[in-house]
Order: C-alpha cells, then structure tokens, then sequence
C-alpha cells in the first residue's frame, strides 16, 4: 500500500472517531438536558408545597389548590416520563416530593408506586431516609383509609431508629404523629407509653430534655412538623401548615388512573 493510500486510510478513521464521538457527546448532551429537566420538574413540585400554605389575593382557597394541584400534574407527568432514564441517580427525598403531588393530583396508584420505590430506595441511604420513607408512606395509606398497612409502614419507620440519639428522637416524633392517626383507645395509649420508653433511651441530655418537653405538651404540638417530603395531605390537628411529600414503583406503561382529591382543608 502506497503512501497516499495510508494517509486516506488514517484520514477515513480519522473522520470515523470524530463522527463517534460527536454522536457521543450530543447523547450525553441529551441525557444531562433530560436530567436537568427532571431535577428542576421536582424542584419546582417541591416549591409547590410551599406556595400552596397562602393563598395569594383575590383567590379564594378552592381556587388556588385546583391551580395548584393542576399544576402538580403536569410537572409529576414530565418527571415520571423521564424517571426511567435515571433509575439509580433519583434519590428517595426526591422521590418523596413526586410521590405526595401524584397524590395531590389526584393519580393514587403512580403515587403508591412511587412510594414503593422510594422506600427501596432509602435502604442504601441511610436509616434516617428509610424513616421518612416509611413514615411518609403511611401518611400516604392512612389518608387513604388503609388502616393496617399504615401501622405496618409506620412500625417499620420506628424500627429504623436503632440507638443514635437523633433518630430516637425522630422515632418519639413518629410515635407521637401515629397516635393522632389512630382512634383513641388502647392502642394509642400503647403508642404513648413506647414514645417514652425510647424517649428514656436517649443519652444525650439536651435531646432528652426537648423529647420529654414535646412529649408532655399537648396532642397538638409535637418535636418538628414531619418533614415536607413525607407528608400526604394538610392536616390541622398538629397546627403545621405545611404539605406532606412522598414516593414508590416505577411506573408502567398503562394509562394513569386519575382519581381528583377533594380540596384540602385552607391553612389557617
């Protein structure tokens, strides 16, 4: 082979690596759009929660949830279509937050899959995130009227304290916001008499101190509101004005089943 046809050769493989590897960069190009779409979709539910706790003027309270709920959709929508692309990249928290508007929305079964998922998702994470997730998805199932497998999940949230401090006291709060869920009777004097039994086992001082100060306030009050991301519904028993979030499942192809949400109760 001559040497001219060497230099066409090397050209050609030249133009080949080239060719490759801007296919290459521009699917990179588009997954880190995709990504970056799917983030700010989850960030913009999450601000969501916030902007629904004040109606703004000349909008009575129906009004602006339907908005905001209409909204919920459209971004949870968007997410979930782009979900699958980023199985292992989506943490749990964020999960959450699509979790709670799919409910919000009106979309039961995405949300519970999306519950699931976010539960699955929390082992690798740390106890702390497998609390919330749990804690969250029986707010999720409890708003539903599904009584038993949200003792299950919130059973499985006090399991994941173990003996740090911190979550000690986490799992008390999670006693605590049980309670309000269940009827009063026995069993809620049970969920009582647990919270201080983990709230004796707490070493640290100051954290024993203010579990045993939101222990004996009233049923109202409680250590923290539950963190937003696991929230399922606005609720007044606990005087938190903010919005329960949370996660599940991959979904499926099938066409979503919508079931709209009766408009929550105003923040007062």
């Amino acid at each position: 082979m001559s040497g001219g046809n060497y230099a066409s050769l090397l050209i050609s493989v030249c133009a080949l690596a080239l060719a490759i590897y801007g296919v290459l960069e521009r699917r990179r190009d588009v997954r880190r759009s995709e990504w970056l779409r799917l983030t700010a979709a989850i960030a913009d539910l999450d601000a969501l929660s916030f902007e629904q706790l004040k109606t703004p003027d000349g909008l009575n309270a129906g009004d602006f949830t339907n908005a905001v709920n209409s909204r919920r959709e459209i971004l949870s929508f968007h997410a979930l279509a782009l979900l699958p692309k980023f199985q292992k990249q989506v943490t749990s928290s964020e999960l959450r937050v699509l979790a709670y508007a799919l409910s919000r929305a009106g979309f039961p079964s995405e949300a519970e899959r999306i519950w699931i998922r976010a539960t699955t998702a929390a082992k690798s994470e740390g106890p702390t995130q497998v609390l919330f997730a749990h804690r969250g998805y029986a707010y999720f199932l409890y708003s539903g009227g599904r009584t038993d497998d949200g003792r299950a999940q919130m059973r499985q949230a006090i399991d994941a304290a173990g003996h740090d401090d911190d979550l000690l006291a986490k799992a008390v709060e999670t006693l605590k916001f049980w309670a309000v869920e269940e009827a009063p009777g026995d069993f809620v004097d049970d969920l009582h008499s647990e919270a201080k039994s983990l709230a004796a086992r707490i070493r640290a001082p100051r954290i024993r101190a203010r579990v045993k100060e939101a222990l004996d306030a009233p049923v109202g009050d409680a250590l923290s509101p539950p963190p937003k991301r696991e929230q399922s519904r606005t609720t007044t028993r606990f005087k938190i004005n903010t919005a329960r979030s949370q996660s599940g499942a991959q979904p499926d192809a099938s066409p979503p089943t919508r079931r709209r949400p009766a408009n929550p109760t105003p923040a007062r």
